[in-house]
């Protein structure tokens, strides 16, 4: 696969022939003719949304050396830079996984809390309920004795009373 790319303006097809003769040998350079016009889509009317991101082939940099130079050399990454640029990704991708899994980690302890908190809940709900009826069997115990305790008043008014007229 060849290292350099050799581009050169269609409107120099001696000079392409020319250094294709000079790099025929060299197994790390190809020489090609630039055959592009202009955009690759033409149509009369308006298209819908381009589905593409971005035009793959539009290399602004080598469409100005193109316009205004004869030839343009476009360069394949080392392999050094290229494998430089996987240990950085690698080194970003390793980041990313230990953030989720620090993300995982957290949601698990959040999750093992909700439950614990869900438990106290309900035992405090319990206990609410249980001291709830206890204060219902107070309450109408109290309501019994203040009960007795207005029937004796009276009782002993009405004995009280008949004693004190004779």
């Amino acid at each position: 696969m060849p290292i350099h790319l050799v581009i050169v303006n269609r409107l120099h097809p001696d000079v392409c022939e020319d250094l294709r003769a000079r790099f025929a040998g060299d197994t790390n350079v190809r020489v090609i003719l630039d055959r592009r016009l202009g955009a690759r889509r033409r149509r009369t009317a308006p298209a819908a949304a381009e589905r593409r991101r971005a035009e793959r082939r539009a290399r602004p940099d080598v469409d100005e050396k193109l316009r205004t130079a004869s030839h343009t050399i476009v360069s394949e990454p080392s392999e050094a830079s290229s494998l430089h640029e996987a240990h950085e990704w690698i080194d970003v991708l390793y980041d990313r996984v230990g953030a989720i899994r620090d993300a995982l980690d957290g949601h698990d302890r959040l999750r093992r809390e909700a439950e614990a908190i869900a438990q106290a809940h309900e035992r405090l709900r319990s206990e609410v309920d249980r001291a709830r009826r206890e204060l219902e069997d107070i309450d109408a115990a109290f309501a019994r004795a203040l009960m007795l305790a207005n029937d004796l008043l009276s009782r002993l008014r009405s004995e009280a009373s008949p004693s004190h007229t004779g």
